[in-house]
This record gives C-alpha cells, sequence and structure tokens, in this order.
C-alpha cells in the first residue's frame, strides 16, 4: 500500500506546484498591466508599447484610437518610433481622421533625427506628393541619403528610380548597384530586380 501512498502524494504536490505557476503566471506576471503603470507614470517607451498592444491586439482588443492616443502621448515625449507610427496612423486614417499632411509633418519631424524608416518614408512622400507638394528630384535626395547610410529599402527604391528614370537620370548601371547592395543585405524585392535581369 506504502507506493500507492507516495505516487498520491507526488501528484498533488505535482498538481499543487501546477496550480501555482498557473496563478502567478496570470496575475503577479501581467505584462499589460506593468506596461500601463509605467505608461500612465509617463514613461515614453512604455506609452509606445501601450500604443503597439492596442494596435495589434495581442494581449488586448484591437483599438486603433486608444492606439493613436497612446503613440501620440509617447511622440510628445520626443519618443521617434512612436512619431513614425502616429505618421503611419495618420497616413492610413486609422484611430483619427485620416490627414495626409500631418504624417508629411510627423516624417519629417522624425527624419531630422536621422530615422531610416522616417526618412525612407519621408522621401516616399515626396516622390507621390503625399501631404506635400510632389517634388521627385528632392525624394532621390532623401533615398540618395539614406542609402549611404545603409538603408536596404532606401537602395531598392533608389535603384527603381534609376532603373525608371524618376528623379534622376535614367541609369541601368546605378539601378544594378543599388540592387546589388540592398540585395547584399537581404532586401528580397532588390534580390527579385536582379534575378530577372539574369533571364
Amino acid at each position: 500500500m506504502e507506493p500507492v501512498i507516495e505516487t498520491n502524494t507526488a501528484f498533488v504536490c505535482i498538481f499543487l506546484l501546477a496550480l501555482a505557476w498557473f496563478f502567478l503566471r496570470k496575475y503577479a506576471h501581467n505584462p499589460f498591466e506593468k506596461t500601463l503603470q509605467r505608461a500612465a507614470a509617463g514613461n515614453a517607451q512604455a506609452q509606445y508599447e501601450m500604443g503597439h498592444l492596442y494596435y495589434s491586439g495581442k494581449q488586448v482588443e484591437r483599438n486603433f484610437v486608444q492606439a493613436f492616443n497612446w503613440f501620440d502621448t509617447a511622440a510628445k515625449q520626443g519618443h521617434v518610433r512612436a512619431l513614425i507610427a502616429v505618421a503611419g496612423l495618420y497616413n492610413e486614417g486609422k484611430g483619427c481622421a485620416q490627414n495626409k499632411k500631418m504624417a508629411f509633418d510627423c516624417y519629417k519631424q522624425a527624419a531630422k533625427t536621422g530615422d531610416l524608416e522616417a526618412r525612407v518614408n519621408l522621401a516616399v512622400c515626396y516622390l507621390q506628393g503625399s501631404g506635400t507638394e510632389k517634388n521627385e528630384v528632392q525624394g532621390a535626395e532623401i533615398l540618395k541619403a539614406a542609402a549611404q547610410d545603409k538603408s536596404p529599402l532606401a537602395q531598392t527604391l533608389l535603384g527603381d528610380l534609376y532603373e525608371r528614370g524618376v528623379g534622376v537620370e535614367q541609369s541601368e548601371k546605378e539601378a544594378v548597384r543599388y540592387y546589388v547592395m540592398a540585395a547584399k543585405q537581404g532586401e528580397p524585392i532588390a534580390k527579385e530586380k536582379l534575378e530577372k535581369r539574369k533571364k
């Protein structure tokens, strides 16, 4: 009979440990609550994370208005990634009224910090005339600077501009040069462009 008692005791211990682990995970370690507390206390990174949580809908129900408000709060404290997120939401009209001019202004402000994503988005705004007067030469110049700073996306887009002769003088040689730069960094579109040239 003794082995049965030992088995029952072992089972009860394992059950209690599993139960304790469940409650610890559910209540003691709640990343949403901790992030919310930090965000409410004025932490810009936590505010950005709250915006991301509401945008993605991973730990809370997706809510673009909440996402915009948290991103905007962090952006006003100088958080560059939040500023880019605000620009994206203005551009798409998610969580706010669509406002291409505000999106452009946010990208421009973020680009001043040197952020590569913001610089590429600013260039695209100029190229498309989104939120600003269309200026393909200005867009190409911004992409050139970002490409020199090793942005694979900027290199790919610049290669495309050279291929089509938009904002720059058309040059197959320059197009390939920028596609090669981007492909070396693993940019899939640049790789596709080069593969097509082999056929």
